[in-house]
């Protein structure tokens, strides 16, 4: 069964609402210029490439550097900013496991059909 699908889309799931929360807790102020750097994966993300889930995840440890240092400078909205934090850490979490996951199935794919291939070589001998 392959998980590194179920990865990506928990990381898109939750992407989405990082953006969405960011937009919704600016009122279109300062957290709404937040949100846009988030915008840039999402199609590569949708199609499924390694490489966007690389950057992205670069992109989101630095989303949880923030909100996490705004969580303790602002202690009145902490519980807010530990829980972007906290869902950040997720995406971050499930971006890791698409790509060394999505690595390891396509790695057992290859040696699975390299082994059909030399198997049926020696059977047409």
């Amino acid at each position: 069964m392959a998980l590194s699908p179920w990865c990506r889309r928990l990381a898109l799931g939750g992407l989405l609402l990082l953006i969405g929360l960011l937009l919704v807790e600016s009122g279109g102020g300062l957290a709404a210029l937040l949100a846009l750097p988030l915008l840039l994966p999402l199609p590569g993300l949708w199609r499924g490439r390694a490489y966007t889930a690389a950057w992205a995840s670069m992109l989101l440890a630095f989303y949880v550097a923030l909100f996490l240092s705004e969580g303790y400078a602002e202690p009145a909205r902490q519980l807010r900013h530990f829980g972007l934090a906290s869902l950040s850490a997720l995406v971050f979490v499930s971006l890791l496991l698409f790509v060394r996951l999505g690595a390891r199935e396509r790695q057992a794919l290859t040696a699975a059909s390299a082994s059909r291939t030399a198997g049926s070589d020696a059977d047409a001998r």
